[in-house]
């Protein structure tokens, strides 16, 4: 720890801001967590996490930096009940090409839900002495030097008696998620906003939580992908989780949202490209209402295009990088910015801060590449998307996905390239590989010269009957 830096603040308790004071907690003597919400002892809703009664994964990247910053938290994942769990083994994937085949990744993690995950982590920072919390606090705005150049706090008011106090600290994070008000924090001391790129597939959620009945398969997790391309706009997931509980998240894109009544939920999880879903359910019995949500644009805020910025002052999370959340990655992406500053802060250690946000904030972006390439580039399938159109790259790069996606059921190798991208293992781009590329066009001539001759070993009419995985 550098003993002369005296504090951080982070604005936000939610999972971003929970992984950067964990972080912080190693550079400075004191953290302080400022959080609008009075935190739950326990694993429960929140108003300030509204989307966490939906569908949520930590991914395998997400789940192993979580490990690092908390030794045995995969352990405490399992004493709470998150059921371990192989990629590949006992799940059911219907991509645009049909159902992936069976295949032993060797890559495993653990499904809990996203309000018991997040506690699990308070509890860690709990545990740390050097991180405080004061929470029922809105932060109305920051404090700078006389001179503007530097942000040194923020103001804060109280949500039970609206008492002002000011805050103080070395550096401060921006953690707080979708609803930021950093662009007019900066603007207020005459720093431009940062400009903005979002792209927004009109897509939203619903969904509903189930006892799992005693006759139910042992699949872990059913995804069912909508296919732009055929003009279907509807997809959804299953997922176990802790409590012998499913939890089911049906999706529409493009406008096309999913109903959150009882008639209408099950007549559009019946509507699925697959029956896997409805078939699940159907029968199953419900524990919940059914929750709607449709707050699930892309939004980058490039802070790493500002050519004037105060020292002092970074964001992170999705108050920076906001991702759709059908795709998973929100925690994981999280995770990985917080890894990245731990990193950045041990390049600074024993010298001033002088520079770190301007090298923060073009580190994150260069973190949120790949998630932000996986989420845009799928939602810019949609006809009726809004903010950028995809270009003719683009349009080429959704064709070759769609080669990928009908090689996955009889490729392992393609297959484990699309598993390692997806959990962000490895840069999405690795499903772009040369040699990912060459078997996926190897294996696209092979299903057409099988077509031509009626050989019906590729095709894929009925569900879990995909043709032998090849092993070349």
């Amino acid at each position: 720890m550098n003993s002369q830096r005296e504090q951080a603040i982070v604005i936000g308790g939610s999972m971003a801001g929970l992984l950067a004071a964990r972080v912080l907690s190693d550079h400075f003597q004191q953290v302080t967590i400022i959080e609008r919400d009075q935190l739950p002892d326990e694993g429960v809703y929140r108003n300030g996490v509204p989307q966490s009664r939906h569908l949520h994964t930590l991914l395998v990247q997400g789940q192993r930096i979580m490990e690092t910053m908390f030794p045995g938290f995969s352990d405490e994942m399992a004493a709470e009940g998150a059921p371990e769990v192989t990629w590949g083994i006992g799940n059911v994937f219907l991509t645009t090409g049909g159902y992936a085949q069976p295949q032993d990744s060797g890559i495993k993690s653990n499904l809990l839900a996203r309000v018991e995950l997040e506690w699990l982590v308070r509890k860690r920072i709990y545990q740390i002495e050097n991180i405080r919390f004061i929470t029922e606090r809105d932060v109305r705005g920051l404090i700078a030097t006389a001179d503007g150049k530097a942000v040194i706090g923020v103001e804060t008011e109280s949500r039970t008696d609206h008492r002002v106090e000011q805050i103080f600290a070395q550096l401060v994070v921006d953690a707080s998620g979708r609803g930021s008000k950093a662009p007019e924090w900066l603007q207020t001391l005459g720093y431009d906003a940062p400009p903005e790129t979002v792209i927004n597939a009109h897509t939203g959620y619903a969904t509903r939580w189930y006892e799992i009945p005693a006759d139910a398969s042992n699949d872990w997790a059913i995804v069912i992908q909508p296919r732009p391309g055929e003009k279907l706009y509807r997809g959804g997931g299953l997922l176990v989780m802790d409590g012998n509980r499913w939890v089911v998240t049906l999706l529409g894109a493009n406008g096309d949202y999913p109903p959150t009544d009882e008639e209408g939920f099950m007549a559009f999880a019946k509507s699925l490209p697959g029956p896997d879903i409805y078939e699940a359910i159907k029968d199953a019995k419900p524990i919940t209402s059914i929750y709607g949500y449709r707050k699930l644009e892309n939004r980058m805020r490039h802070y790493e295009r500002l050519t004037r910025r105060p020292e002092g002052f970074v964001v992170t999370g999705d108050a920076a990088c906001a991702l759709n959340p059908i795709y998973g990655q929100g925690m994981t992406a999280s995770a990985m910015e917080a890894e990245m500053m731990g990193k950045l802060l041990r390049r600074y250690n024993g010298r001033s801060l002088a520079g770190f946000p301007a090298a923060f904030q073009k580190d994150l972006r260069r973190v949120a590449d790949g998630p932000w390439l996986m989420a845009t580039s799928e939602d810019m399938r949609y006809p009726d998307v809004e903010g950028q159109r995809p270009n003719a790259v683009m349009h080429l790069m959704h064709r070759y996905l769609d080669l990928l996606a009908k090689a996955i059921p009889y490729d392992k190798k393609v297959t484990m390239a699309f598993v390692k991208g997806m959990n962000l293992l490895e840069h999405p781009s690795v499903m772009m590989h040369p040699a990912i590329v060459a078997r996926v066009l190897l294996r696209t001539w092979q299903m057409r010269r099988n077509r031509q001759s009626g050989n019906q070993q590729y095709q894929q009419s009925l569900p879990h009957q995909a043709g032998n995985v090849s092993g070349l």
